[in-house]
């Protein structure tokens, strides 16, 4: 072929390969040309299952009670630090009179309604006189239980005359799943908090099935 026909050949592909990088990369091998995707992620490309959500908290009795009877399958975990996370947040004296730690929150889509949230915070109330744990009752979906959890780590903050020495678990509940599974719930995530706090005296935790009995069948 005469040379300069070759090279008018090899001008146009080399302009055909720049127009076409973005897709194809012109058969080169570096992968960091490839494409990246722009397209963002739906809505529920976050759901799961309920008993994967939040480091599975939840047992599958308490998943069934969430699905009954009009209730999603899958949630959204909304983020929240970990366990070790909220643990060092609360050592921070500063914590101890700030904003209520996030736990768990669970919402029915992305940005969508929430479903249920469990937070923690430091109080100045404590359990009744013998008791370093103590479950409350509590009625409706803004206040769906509580749970107070004596835990004195030792650095000040009141705590030499009783003050700030006690976690409050609370929970918001808009499945409407049974008191026993409030218990549960807050009993398991005061669990995780305070084995990470090494309190000075391990909290003595009831059985759930003692604070709150499971709901007979057919009813919550």
């Amino acid at each position: 072929m005469h040379r300069n026909s070759r090279l008018a050949l090899g001008r146009l592909a080399a302009l055909v390969c720049a127009s076409v990088v973005v897709v194809t990369g012109c058969g080169g091998d570096d992968e960091s040309e490839a494409p990246k995707p722009t397209s963002k992620p739906t809505a529920n490309s976050g759901l799961v299952p309920v008993t994967q959500a939040c480091d599975g908290l939840f047992d599958e009795a308490i998943a069934k009670e969430a699905r009954e009877p009009n209730g999603p399958g899958k949630v959204y975990p909304v983020k929240t630090g970990s366990t070790s996370h909220v643990a060092k947040a609360l050592r921070e004296e500063s914590a101890r009179r700030s904003t209520p730690e996030d736990l768990c929150t669970l919402t029915d889509q992305a940005e969508g309604k929430e479903l249920l949230a469990i937070t923690v915070a430091w109080t100045p109330h404590s359990p009744p006189s013998g008791q370093s744990v103590h479950y409350t009752t509590t009625v409706g979906p803004e206040d769906a239980g509580r749970l107070l959890v004596m835990c004195d780590i030792g650095s000040g903050g009141g705590t030499e005359s009783g003050g700030d020495r006690s976690l409050e678990f609370a929970m918001r509940d808009y499945f409407t799943v049974s008191d026993h599974s409030h218990a549960k719930l807050l009993i398991a995530s005061a669990k995780k908090i305070t084995s990470q706090l090494k309190c000075r005296e391990t909290p003595e935790y009831p059985d759930p099935k003692v604070v709150a009995p499971p709901p007979k069948r057919g009813l919550r």
